[in-house]
């Protein structure tokens, strides 16, 4: 009977406590995670990424690639390489499309959580117009999210990731609104650097993404 009874005691507070942890969660930045979401059932059907690379000491070298969506793959979008300039070497087998990006899907849940810790800047500014800055501090990274305070709609962020001895690296993605509201990525710019000992290297990548089309269902 005293266990049952405790244990009726513990429902009930949680029943009454976890509406007010829900009730925290800033609105805005549940508005944030929802338009990410959004964006995640698009893809940009045609994609142009410059591409500059240099091992250790070595010249810079450019290349400058367009890819085409070709199709979805477990809900994340796959893609073909139409051209590559320079081309690759003869013998030497076609690259696959690449993109720094993708380091970042595994680590979105953690970010985009109405769990995480978030620091929030209002009165700021993107482009001229109002904006309020978000912060989320993980053990992957670092996310700065600006967004546009009346809706939540995505303007721009930025993931700084490191990892000791190893590499560490910034992404930034510029959004746009399309016609219909939503909040899509309009271009990126990727930075690596390579810290591992003998295999040091730098890459910085710009993506350019145009004709956005929705996941078949």
């Amino acid at each position: 009977m005293l266990f049952r009874n405790l244990m009726f005691s513990l429902a009930l507070t949680l029943s009454y406590a976890l509406p007010a942890l829900a009730a925290d969660v800033d609105p805005l930045w549940t508005k944030v995670i929802a338009s990410n979401k959004e964006a995640k059932k698009w893809a940009a059907k045609d994609v142009e990424q410059v591409i500059h690379a240099n091992k250790d000491g070595d010249p810079v070298k450019t290349v400058t690639i367009k890819k085409q969506l070709s199709g979805w793959d477990k809900g994340k979008p796959q893609y073909t390489i139409l051209s590559m300039n320079p081309p690759a070497k003869d013998g030497k087998e076609k690259p696959k499309a690449f993109d720094l990006a993708e380091m970042f899907e595994p680590m979105e849940p953690e970010f985009f959580s109405p769990k995480a810790k978030v620091k929030r800047s209002d009165n700021q500014t993107y482009n001229g117009k109002p904006s309020v800055v978000f912060e989320v501090s993980e053990s992957a990274g670092t996310l700065k999210i600006w967004a546009d305070p009346s809706n939540g709609l995505i303007q721009k962020r930025v993931l700084e990731m490191s990892m000791p001895l190893a590499f560490e690296g910034n992404i930034t993605t510029f959004y746009q609104v399309d016609s219909s509201g939503k909040s899509l990525p309009s271009e990126s710019e990727s930075n690596i650097e390579v810290k591992i000992p003998f295999k040091k290297a730098k890459v910085q990548m710009k993506d350019i993404y145009a004709n956005w089309v929705a996941q078949a269902k």
